[in-house]
């Protein structure tokens, strides 16, 4: 089950969340909430759900042991960690050497796993207790709302609401407009320049390449902040506080400012579980270099087994290398909106090596954006798209800025009141819904990582 589905939206969120704010007793109400979360998960399959069980159980039980036998409480945490990243591995990248073997990859399972092994960790480094109640540390792993694609939210961000939440209906009401404002990203914006994207597949003139690397970088962005948004809406209403995973990423003024906004989950992750246990850059220059580069090829590797994903990680590891060592100061030097243009471009070539699946494809689409070996400046394909989609493309970009919310909630709310404010939001829904029903929607990229 998908969050952009007519069920989900008029039958298992609404009945859910009914029942969740019947139900008096916190513990009743985690019980029912695991176990909605279950249902929702298994929708999918069958045989996902036994994956994601098999995790818990795993999990659960190590941290139980790592109290239960001390003395060996680091050969616990190292043997259950890898156990899980060895079958993370083996539903990633397995199929991908081995196209006969057809192993269906479980959806969440990338997410799931960075999530238990944070627990794993907090616990191991006596950040957080062991978590003693199964359906809490179950709810932590497989609440419907972040299961699917996060976001990674650390164990120790989580655990005091685990088993108890305060739910406001002021809370209930954010989170319901959060959930709209992803729902307008993913079902208005993504999915209607997805169809550009498509379009312009094959395009080779010079004009094309860069439209279809631009369609392909708002799809991305407003796909999985769409995605993260409504998981943080659905958090709201259900009385979790899951932190924020995008923060406008694409008016950042230099390449680290846009990885303190995008998928900040992750970035967060890679941080605390890997950058700082290797000595973050508290240690000399060369193992600097060496977290760094390391840092960024296991993201690269995370994201999938394509050789595109390695050097998109390469990509960003060796740019804020040489940000931190040489341009930094020179940036700084700059306008700021100039710093936003070209840390725009920055991230839009780095999103071809994420779009393509192979290093050829990448860089024939490269070397379109610079000219060489284009068909034409502009095909008829690229000036349809252009014209077609054009307000699509002005849209994006002005949802990509603050604009959009100091128009609104510092003129258009000021002025007229919450009322007009709500208003517009139900409008959007509405608009969502017809969307969906005319099957204009589609599923989420991120599924695929």
């Amino acid at each position: 089950m998908v969050f952009n589905n007519l069920l989900f939206l008029f039958g298992f969120l609404p009945i859910t969340w009914i029942a969740y704010r019947t139900i008096k007793k916190p513990e009743a109400k985690n019980i029912f909430l695991f176990a909605a979360s279950l249902l929702f998960y298994a929708f999918g399959s069958w045989q996902d759900l036994v994956v994601l069980v098999i995790f818990g159980i795993w999990t659960f039980v190590s941290g139980l042991e790592m109290e239960a036998r001390p003395e060996y409480k680091k050969q616990i945490c190292i043997g259950s960690i890898a156990f899980l990243i060895a079958v993370l591995c083996f539903y990633k990248y397995i199929p991908y050497w081995f196209d006969e073997l057809k192993i269906a990859f479980p959806i969440g399972i990338s997410f799931y796993t960075f999530s238990a092994v944070s627990y794993l960790a907090d616990v191991y480094t006596k950040k957080t207790p062991v978590q003693k109640d199964p359906v809490a540390f179950g709810l932590y792993l497989a609440f419907f709302g972040k299961v699917n694609m996060g976001p990674i939210s650390e164990y120790h961000q989580l655990e005091s609401q685990l088993v108890r939440r305060n739910q406001t209906l002021k809370q209930c009401g954010q989170g319901m407009l959060m959930f709209i404002r992803g729902l307008v990203k993913k079902v208005v914006l993504a999915d209607q320049i997805a169809v550009a994207y498509t379009l312009l597949g094959t395009d080779t003139s010079f004009l094309g390449a860069w439209l279809l690397g631009l369609a392909y970088t708002f799809q991305l962005y407003f796909d999985f902040s769409g995605y993260s948004d409504m998981a943080i809406g659905l958090g709201k209403m259900f009385g979790f506080e899951i932190p924020i995973n995008f923060d406008h990423p694409y008016i950042a003024t230099s390449v680290q400012d846009f990885w303190r906004r995008w998928h900040i989950a992750l970035s967060q992750w890679f941080r605390d579980y890997v950058y700082i246990p290797l000595g973050g850059n508290r240690v000399g220059e060369q193992k600097y270099i060496r977290n760094i580069l390391i840092v960024w090829i296991l993201t690269g590797i995370w994201h999938g087994p394509n050789l595109t994903f390695i050097v998109w990680g390469l990509y960003y590891g060796l740019l804020l290398l040489a940000e931190h060592y040489w341009f930094k100061k020179r940036l700084d030097r700059f306008p700021r909106w100039m710093r936003i243009v070209l840390v725009f471009l920055i991230a839009n070539i780095g999103w071809v090596f994420f779009s393509n699946p192979t290093i050829g494809q990448a860089f024939t689409q490269l070397k379109n954006m610079i000219g060489v070996g284009v068909s034409s400046f502009a095909s008829d394909r690229a000036i349809y798209v252009l014209t077609s989609y054009g307000l699509i493309f002005a849209t994006c970009v002005l949802f990509s800025s603050t604009l959009f919310s100091q128009l609104f909630e510092k003129t258009i709310q000021k002025k007229f009141g919450k009322q007009v404010w709500l208003g517009v939001y139900l409008a959007a829904f509405a608009v969502c819904v017809i969307m969906i029903v005319a099957s204009t929607s589609h599923t989420f990229l991120y599924f695929a990582f």
